[in-house]
């Protein structure tokens, strides 16, 4: 785990990635938003659609114009973005800790040691999961910081509900294991750390697209609705790690793809 936490930390280019994916998704983008509705003057007459009212019944009536933009902003998106942190994070720490090794040729040293298969296996996905679960409690409590500061400026409710504290304690987590692990069960079916990390769309996709579908009014992904997320994040993540636990083996890993075995010539 030391030394993969190490290799992952010393690649100058992931580790600005793993710093600035952070910083940019829990405080630029949010600091930018609280700042631009707090200085953009209000048009006479202005009023919040009907549309996100809906998807906020208990602040109907209760909130100004800017405090309800903002309440929208923290309960309805700010969430997606923190949950790319553990997704990007993940997915990139464990593309670099399983195909980095695998490009430097020191993966198949590492097999021959005296540690097995397994073992291995779960030290990287374990040092892989620690990371991005770290890197995920570091921006959210850099969001929790910069959300407090503009609610208390424009006199929003407070964002931290039931609603972030499942989100935070069992969503998050659960969605860092399964980066990892989803991940690790391509390394057999991609050729380089660039190739693994194009993944991210599969991952980031989904997550958007949920989020998005709320302002349409079909549903709202509330306390009960994240509980069942994390679970079935959960059940999804022991599924793949049994099966990528079952593909690291070293006949797996270094087997050549057929194309590279055709007309008997190497390509």
């Amino acid at each position: 785990m030391k030394k993969d936490l190490g290799a992952v930390w010393g690649r100058k280019g992931v580790r600005a990635l793993l710093m600035l994916v952070p910083l940019l998704l829990a405080v630029v983008i949010p600091m930018v938003y609280f700042a631009a509705i707090s200085l953009t003057p209000i048009p006479s007459g202005a009023q919040v659609p009907k549309g996100i009212w809906a998807l906020l019944p208990e602040f109907k009536g209760k909130l100004e114009y800017r405090q309800a933009w903002i309440e929208a902003f923290t309960t309805l998106l700010c969430p997606m973005l923190l949950l790319c942190v553990p997704l990007l994070t993940g997915a990139v720490s464990s593309a670099c800790a399983f195909m980095g090794e695998k490009e430097e040729g020191t993966l198949e040293t590492l097999l021959l040691s005296s540690m097995d298969a397994k073992s291995i296996f779960n030290a990287k996905v374990t040092g892989c999961t620690l990371l991005s679960t770290f890197l995920s409690v570091v921006a959210f409590a850099a969001f929790f910081l910069t959300a407090a500061v503009g609610d208390l400026l424009t006199g929003a409710p407070f964002f931290l509900r039931i609603d972030w504290l499942v989100l935070v304690f069992l969503v998050t987590p659960a969605m860092s294991v399964f980066s990892v692990v989803f991940v690790s069960l391509i390394i057999t079916r991609v050729h380089s750390t660039g190739e693994a990390m194009q993944t991210l769309g599969y991952l980031v996709l989904p997550v958007v697209l949920v989020y998005l579908v709320q302002f349409t009014g079909v549903f709202r992904l509330h306390w009960a609705v994240l509980l069942a997320v994390a679970a079935g994040l959960a059940v999804l993540s022991v599924i793949l790690y049994n099966l990528s636990a079952q593909s690291f083996q070293p006949e797996k890993l270094f087997a050549r793809p057929p194309e590279d075995l055709a007309d008997g010539q190497p390509r």
